[in-house]
């Protein structure tokens, strides 16, 4: 029952007129000669370029507007695409990245990453909503599931970045209590190499105090100056 549930899906969606779909229009004109040989000049794959015939205005072809849908390309010919219909075969989607593969990637790796998957997670969007507006169903669709892992692998990213923010602090918790050891450490040694110094200056003067001898102490009072008997 469930694996008829993409067949159905898909049916639905084919059974909705040509009209109800959107999709960005890119007019392409029917190909010839020259018009292949224009096409191959301006690099857009059509003569006149990514144009709106009612409109006339060129569209830019890397506008950011267009990562909300789907692209898709055959024989040249680029269109986007809003809902895709439900393929097992075709389908490219894969599973949610694990954390243990994320431990092993780059901040830039998982910064790249994070963008790559939250690109992916607003076309999923874009899909969802248009879904909705045509009635069909989210979860036959795979929509869900594939948003649900888009989730999931941005929730891993955050948890593996908040396992290196507390590590780094970690880290850096112990460099400061070690680094605040080794500087208790050096005031102590500078604090008692001052102290010998001290006591080795003191014993100096001690020594040569003791080594002045009884001539020394008679020949200083000589030289002392007797002070004037008063009449």
């Amino acid at each position: 029952m469930l694996s008829s549930i993409p067949t159905r899906a898909a049916r639905s969606l084919s059974a909705l007129p040509t009209l109800a779909r959107r999709t960005l229009a890119t007019h392409v004109p029917a190909p010839s000669a020259s018009s292949s040989s224009a096409a191959a000049a301006n690099g857009y794959g059509t003569p006149d370029g990514p144009l709106r015939p009612h409109l006339g205005i060129e569209v830019n072809p890397n506008h950011g507007l267009f990562a909300f849908f789907r692209r898709k390309e055959k024989d040249g010919r680029v269109w986007y695409d809003t809902v895709e219909d439900a393929d097992i075969v075709a389908d490219k989607s894969g599973r949610a990245w694990t954390a243990a593969e994320l431990r092993r990637k780059s901040f830039k790796d998982l910064h790249t990453l994070w963008y790559v998957v939250l690109r992916e997670r607003n076309l999923l969007a874009t899909q969802q909503a248009e879904a909705r507006r045509l009635g069909a169903t989210e979860q036959a669709l795979g929509l869900w599931a594939k948003a649900y892992r888009c989730r999931k692998t941005m929730a891993r990213i955050k948890y593996v970045i908040n396992e290196r923010r507390i590590a780094y602090e970690g880290a850096l918790k112990i460099y400061n209590e070690q680094r605040e050891q080794v500087l208790k450490q050096e005031d102590s040694i500078r604090a008692a190499a001052e102290a010998q110094a001290a006591r080795e200056e003191e014993k100096k003067e001690k020594e040569q105090r003791r080594g002045r001898t009884a001539a020394d102490v008679a020949a200083e009072s000589l030289f002392e100056t007797v002070p004037a008997a008063s009449n």
